[in-house]
């Protein structure tokens, strides 16, 4: 990944490394990493993937999985499944679904469209209260009624607590899961509420759990500034926001990373949206949001950020042959690729943004 800054002064970011203010700050995290003190990060390290494991069989004998959850109890599955590449592929099974919204029209043609007969519910809710999770319980349960042996195509997570959910769970006799407690929602990626849709679709969970404890591990012995390095664009947000640039727009140019970019906004908005202040996230995609937004990124008020993210292309063999008539061809893509085009994009956005707005 290459991050670049071109907005502020780089020495006056060097003094802001060498402050009590970011040294303490830094101690302070190393020390809670070090810990283990945020709830997450006990899943992370924990190397007991059984449950999952279980549980992703028992559901791979269904041809569909529907995942009834909102905000953090779907956006993070919904991220590592979406970048699987054969979640794309027809044939796979069972196929993954995410039921977040209420909207009856949506939830109705899924139940047309698919074998109820042949389907699972997972029932996502770490409070065990969320109206619009029991909403879509109840529809799908009211939906299944005559389905032979429903009860056994359900599957509860929630915390093991006194609620609506848990109650369901006893009175109706479904299967249970814990959701813990000390993990909040939109950080349950490492949990079984990330993991068992990821794992559904080939997803290596373990070396994503194995992936993440790497990088703590770095960040904490902080060999060659690995964590300035890595620091270095939240203490640039810190000095961004100072000079009344409060909108965060995260622009992938990959369509296997667009639903992190609605992960990212939801983490970004509950995490430091508090006490009247914060930066205000905003997702667009590239190239096609060059169409809609760019507009107002070049020509709109001096108030945004970006964060580009493009993912490494495997080389293509697949150059376009843009010939047409007798001997005329379309030279700006004649014999170059898609990958080729989406690159140029990304590049020329970031270029015409620095220009414009004077970086």
């Amino acid at each position: 990944m290459l991050f670049s800054q071109s907005s502020f002064n780089l020495e006056y970011f060097e003094s802001e490394l060498k402050s009590k203010d970011y040294l303490s700050t830094k101690k302070k995290i190393i020390k809670d990493i070090s810990s283990k003190s945020f709830g997450f990060l006990q899943d992370l390290y924990s190397n007991n993937l059984d449950e999952i494991i279980y549980l992703a069989e028992q559901l791979k004998s269904f041809e569909n999985v529907l995942f009834l959850g909102t905000g953090g109890s779907s956006l993070g599955g919904k991220t590592l499944v979406s970048i699987k590449e054969n979640f794309f592929l027809k044939d796979i099974s069972p196929k993954v679904y995410f039921l977040e919204n209420v909207d009856e029209w949506s939830i109705s043609r899924l139940t047309k469209k698919i074998n109820l007969q042949n389907t699972a519910l997972v029932v996502i809710s770490k409070s065990g209260e969320t109206i619009e999770t029991l909403s879509q319980f109840f529809f799908l349960k009211n939906e299944m009624k005559e389905i032979r042996n429903f009860k056994k195509k359900v599957f509860i997570i929630t915390e093991n607590k006194k609620s609506t959910l848990k109650e369901i769970q006893e009175e109706e006799e479904l299967k249970f899961y814990e959701h813990k407690k000390n993990i909040g929602g939109r950080f349950s990626v490492f949990s079984l509420v990330g993991l068992l849709p990821a794992s559904l679709v080939g997803f290596e969970i373990s070396n994503f759990r194995e992936g993440g404890k790497l990088f703590l591990k770095n960040l904490i012995k902080d060999e060659e500034g690995f964590f300035d390095n890595h620091f270095f664009s939240a203490l640039s947000l810190m000095i961004l926001y100072k000079k009344n640039y409060n909108i965060s727009v995260f622009m992938p140019y990959s369509d296997r990373l667009n639903n992190l970019s609605f992960w990212y906004r939801q983490l970004w908005a509950e995490s430091i949206g508090k006490n009247k202040m914060g930066i205000t996230p905003m997702n667009a995609l590239g190239t096609v949001d060059q169409h809609s937004q760019i507009q107002l990124y070049l020509d709109g008020p001096s108030d945004k950020f970006f964060t580009f993210i493009f993912e490494k292309q495997k080389k293509t063999k697949k150059n376009l042959d843009c010939s047409y008539g007798k001997e005329k061809n379309y030279h700006l893509l004649h014999n170059k690729s898609l990958t080729n085009l989406l690159i140029c994009e990304l590049k020329a956005t970031i270029e015409t943004l620095k220009k414009k707005k004077n970086l």
